[in-house]
């Protein structure tokens, strides 16, 4: 799971006599500010066709040369160099680098000049970087709204519950959002089979069908899709559902947001429908994103112009698995801006508008152990299994040396590697970890592993080796590591039948590697898999458990290319000095659930 953390960098814009004051509330630099004014002439935003119509204060006049629209990259440069001029400026670039290793979140404090929400401040173009901040995930934009009450708390345990309303009445401009919902669900058909997300759609798109289904199970997002709206005359925003006619039914911000408020595990609305962004000359709160977050909504997406159907996919898909990846909501939109940008699109990856209050934008908390059979991992990460708790007979039940009898045990469920650690893995910890050694006697040479035994256990590791390991796994992926106990180790290769071999009770030919002379790729006997999946449980490399046989010693399970059949069985067991590197002695990782 990503780690991504940020601090934030709050700037205030406040209206003045003679135009706009910028003001750095909070950065990790310290404080700063600036008087400006709109750098912009009316003909030079003709061309932004989003501010059609829009009155701004203190925007000049239109240009007596009749200058050109402005594309992104000018409009972000001219209104980054009006705000982030003098001290702060100079504040940001400090800020950078005492958060470079953590990210700088930039929030926008609009609620004092709300004339201002109007402009697409998503475009900055910052001039010393010579990059759109928006474009980063180390730089991403929000605009937080300043509210009387305590920041919101967003985490939540996977699977994400997502229930789309899309809204196509039959008095109104057609869209497509029959098609646009087809493709988010295929979009999100991966997410959906490991059980990190749940997409829904509201049968009717009606007020009423939505008020039942919030009394219904839990909805941590909001999707609609459809028409939106933003009355000038009366200052507020709504979303066009359908009545029961499935005629146009405008739906207000206030209406809204009353029906929301009571749903307490809502956690985002996204809002795909024009103008839902836009908000209120006079009242910062007019808009619907910005009604919602005023009464209760902890987070809202939406779109301050229209969006293409073929964008708005595009965003959905890549923000969505962002979020079930683990990122906050706000770097999730940074690269669903950069999948919009690296696709071709120079306007769009702007559309989208984040208002939060929240302090991390954290929405998916991933479990440091998942219960899920299947969940994401690190490329160099070990794959693990889930291992359903239960009893099962540990222990011989052939009264052979060295292994207490057989005795009913009760696990929970536990997530055990699916393979020894191999040498590629390994390579990670060691590039990660400079002062620790590489394997000996192994062909290991500058840290890298043997030619051609990428896929190999890795052997030449002592207990404390495989615990230090466990040690970095743990901090580099923000899960639970460790070596797994006798019990846990044997209830993986058992099974709940407590087999005598992983496969079953009878020996089979090929199904490990045995009285042999080295190794092998770990996954080179698909035939000798546990009940759950397990590969390698017996031959290839003894494994180190966590459980200890006496002082200095560990005991260890599973035989090695070195035993012979007759040697290894489910239940046999030995011991060595914690310290011993032998070239015949691996391990494989557990991870802790719950």
């Amino acid at each position: 799971m990503p780690t991504v953390t940020y601090q934030n960098f709050d700037l205030l814009i406040t209206s003045t006599a003679t135009g706009y004051n910028a003001r750095v509330i909070n950065a990790p630099a310290g404080q700063a500010n600036v008087d400006f004014a709109l750098p912009f002439h009316a003909a030079e935003l003709r061309g932004f066709f989003w501010l059609a119509g829009r009155t701004l204060r203190h925007l000049r006049p239109a240009s007596e040369n009749n200058a050109p629209p402005l594309d992104p990259q000018s409009f972000g440069s001219k209104l980054y160099c009006a705000v982030f001029a003098d001290g702060v400026g100079k504040l940001l670039l400090r800020s950078l680098d005492e958060a470079e290793r953590q990210g700088l979140r930039l929030r926008l404090h609009l609620d004092d000049a709300p004339e201002l929400a109007d402009l697409p401040w998503e475009y900055l173009y910052a001039t010393d970087l010579a990059r759109h901040p928006a474009l980063s995930d180390r730089t991403p934009i929000v605009r937080y709204l300043d509210l009387p009450q305590p920041e919101a708390t967003l985490t939540i345990r996977p699977p994400l519950r997502v229930l789309g309303v899309v809204a196509n009445p039959s008095d109104v401009q057609p869209l497509e959002v029959e098609q646009e919902w087809r493709r988010l669900h295929d979009v999100l058909a991966d997410l959906q089979s490991r059980q990190l997300l749940i997409l829904e759609r509201l049968e009717e798109a009606t007020l009423p069908a939505l008020q039942s289904r919030l009394r219904g199970a839990d909805v941590h997002v909001l999707h609609f899709i459809g028409h939106g709206d933003f009355d000038e005359q009366r200052n507020t925003g709504g979303l066009v559902f359908a009545d029961e006619r499935g005629h146009a039914h405008l739906v207000s911000a206030e209406q809204l947001a009353t029906l929301l408020h009571d749903h307490a595990p809502l956690r985002l609305a996204f809002l795909n429908a024009c103008q839902g962004a836009q908000g209120g000359r006079s009242d910062p709160f007019g808009g619907v994103a910005q009604k919602l977050v005023q009464q209760g909504a902890p987070t809202v997406l939406a779109m301050q112009f229209p969006v293409s159907d073929r964008a708005a996919i595009t965003l959905a898909g890549a923000f969505y698995q962002a979020l079930a990846a683990g990122w906050p909501i706000d770097t999730a939109l940074s690269e669903a801006r950069k999948a919009l940008a690296t696709a071709g699109n120079d306007r769009e990856w702007g559309t989208p508008v984040l208002f939060s209050r929240s302090a991390d934008n954290r929405l998916l908390q991933l479990p440091e152990g998942d219960a899920r059979p299947v969940i994401e991992h690190q490329p160099w990460e070990p794959e693990t299994l889930l291992i359903p708790g239960g009893p099962f007979c540990m222990g011989s039940c052939h009264d052979e040396p060295n292994e207490a009898p057989c005795r009913e045990v009760t696990l929970p469920d536990l997530r055990m590697g699916k393979t020894p650690v191999t040498n590629a893995q390994y390579v990670e910890f060691l590039a990660q970890n400079p002062e620790h050694p590489e394997p000996r006697r192994t062909g290991w040479f500058l840290r890298q592993p043997p030619a051609g035994k990428a896929e190999h256990p890795v052997v030449s590791v002592s207990w404390y080796d495989a615990v230090a390991y466990c040690g970095w796994l743990s901090a580099a992926t923000g899960r639970r590591y460790r070596l797994p106990t006798e019990a846990e180790w044997e209830k993986a290769a058992r099974g709940k039948e407590s087999q005598r071999y992983p496969w079953g009770n009878e020996w089979r030919e090929g199904a490990a590697n045995v009285a042999g002379d080295d190794t092998t790729a770990v996954t080179a006997h698909p035939a000798g898999a546990s009940p759950d999946g397990c590969l390698d449980m017996l031959g290839n490399v003894q494994e180190w458990t966590n459980t200890p046989a006496g002082r200095e010693e560990r005991i260890y399970r599973g035989g090695s290319f070195r035993s012979s059949a007759a040697e290894v069985h489910s239940s046999a067991r030995a011991a060595s000095n914690e310290a011993s590197k032998v070239t015949w002695r691996g391990f494989r990782v557990m991870m802790e659930i719950g």
